[in-house]
């Protein structure tokens, strides 16, 4: 199997069977990504919208990719794609990884309880192997030390009553076929074969059929052991709803998460399930994004309200065209102080030079109308750092004619990533967004309708 290694918008690279390959990409977009349609800046115009993707563009037998980082696997190649902000930093694969699994340990919606995992022993395997080996090892240590029976309801005929009798049940089942000795019976014992542990074998099974490293492949086949007793079932992310789970059985919160991660989001797509083909793809705006404001929840809480994709308004009177900010803030000491932040997964270059300082004019305009219907003066724009050393922030003044109103546009480089790792990013971030809220918190001004000039 040919292996590549690629990032996002970086060069073209061979592919073996573009057909087939471009045949699973298609499945794959329409059933979990077809919401990028709409939004999706980087697909012409001219493409058909039923049988476009964004994924990869091909062009003859030779694959770019977009804006997805994560694998594809197929039976000829396996493709691993890294965020953009790697591409010129020469940086070692385990270090890149490392920052992956950093950034979704504050993501809500791709939750990979992996930070500080040790990837010394694993540098020849790929991503594909990497995220397996890691799944299997969070699911082998949390089955074999801590067994989890749950209470499950039964419904069930019995000599003696156990639990409560459902009399419903017992007059058209048991009277009226003459059996007045059997009470039909509500109870919940307690069973080793539940649905959590049933969706853990199951979940195990498909990952053991993508595997190929023997120590992966090892752990799952302990886990299916582990869980003979428990019946083999076709799971869906929904036998995991509403499971209770006592205190004692807290480790078993990631096992759920990372069931559902495999049932439900984007490792597998039904229609080619049996095949060889698999993936793990995730767009990087919505990573960027879903860390900024997890970062922002965990740290930043006490003292803000965090609302994240924020969508109750709509941008005209006439309830059109609906405001949807990434995160809006409220500080709860005083709840006239209120931050839009839009953040921006874009590699600015040299915007020092350039006037506008590298923010389109179309982010421009958005933010400013959404302030403007928020009542709100303050706009925070977030990027990803080009490098360890941070640019200054960039400030725009939007005023109205009579200079009544002002809407003040912070444009901020942030620490994501660093060459050295990403050890030191919580504390760097956190005091740099510490300095742009208090600034922005003291800047506030008596907000009045405006116009843009």
């Amino acid at each position: 199997m040919k292996r590549i290694t690629s990032f996002e918008f970086g060069p073209s690279f061979d592919v073996t069977s573009r057909k087939e390959l471009e045949g699973y990409l298609h499945a794959v977009w329409k059933v979990y990504y077809s919401y990028e349609d709409g939004a999706s800046t980087s697909l012409s115009l001219t493409e058909d919208n039923v049988t476009r993707q964004g994924i990869l563009r091909f062009d003859g037998n030779t694959a770019r990719a977009r804006n997805f980082i994560g694998f594809l696997q197929s039976e000829y190649e396996s493709i691993e794609i890294y965020p953009k902000i790697f591409r010129g930093a020469n940086m070692e694969k385990s270090v890149m990884l490392k920052h992956l699994f950093y950034w979704f340990d504050y993501c809500r919606k791709w939750k990979f309880p992996f930070t500080d995992v040790n990837l010394s022993n694993l540098q020849d395997i790929d991503l594909p192997e990497l995220i397996l080996n890691l799944i299997a090892n969070q699911f082998h240590g949390v089955v074999s030390t801590n067994p989890i029976s749950l209470y499950q309801d039964m419904e069930e005929a019995m000599l003696k009553p156990k639990g409560s009798i459902n009399f419903n049940r017992y007059i058209s089942n048991s009277i009226a076929n003459g059996n007045f000795h059997m009470l039909e019976c509500d109870h919940q014992p307690m069973e080793f074969d539940n649905r959590l542990n049933r969706t853990i074998k199951y979940v195990a099974r498909l990952l053991l059929a993508k595997s190929s490293f023997p120590e992966t492949r090892q752990k799952l086949e302990d886990i299916i052991f582990i869980l003979d007793e428990a019946e083999d079932q076709v799971c869906q992310a929904s036998f995991l709803d509403h499971i209770p789970i006592s205190p004692f059985y807290q480790d078993y919160q990631t096992t759920i998460g990372l069931c559902r991660m495999v049932l439900e989001q984007h490792i597998y797509n039904h229609h080619y399930e049996d095949s060889k083909h698999w993936s793990l793809l995730l767009p990087m705006e919505y990573v960027f994004e879903d860390f900024i404001a997890g970062f922002l929840e965990r740290y930043f809480s006490e003292d803000w309200e965090v609302k994240y994709q924020k969508s109750d308004m709509y941008l005209t009177d006439e309830k059109a065209f609906q405001m949807q900010h990434d995160i809006f803030l409220v500080s709860k000491k005083d709840k006239s102080i209120k931050i839009i932040v839009d953040t921006k997964y874009k590699l600015r270059g040299n915007f020092k030079e350039d006037k506008k300082k590298g923010i389109a004019q179309n982010d421009l305009y958005q933010m400013t109308s959404y302030a403007f219907r928020r009542d709100c003066s303050s706009v925070l724009l977030l990027y990803p750092n080009q490098c360890d050393i941070l640019s200054e922030p960039d400030i725009f003044h939007i005023s109205n004619a009579h200079q009544s109103q002002v809407i003040k546009v912070t444009a901020a480089e942030i620490p994501f990533w660093s060459l050295f790792g990403h050890q030191n990013i919580d504390s760097e971030l956190y005091t740099s967004l510490l300095v742009l809220l208090a600034n922005l918190s003291t800047s506030q001004t008596p907000n009045t309708y405006f116009q843009l000039q």
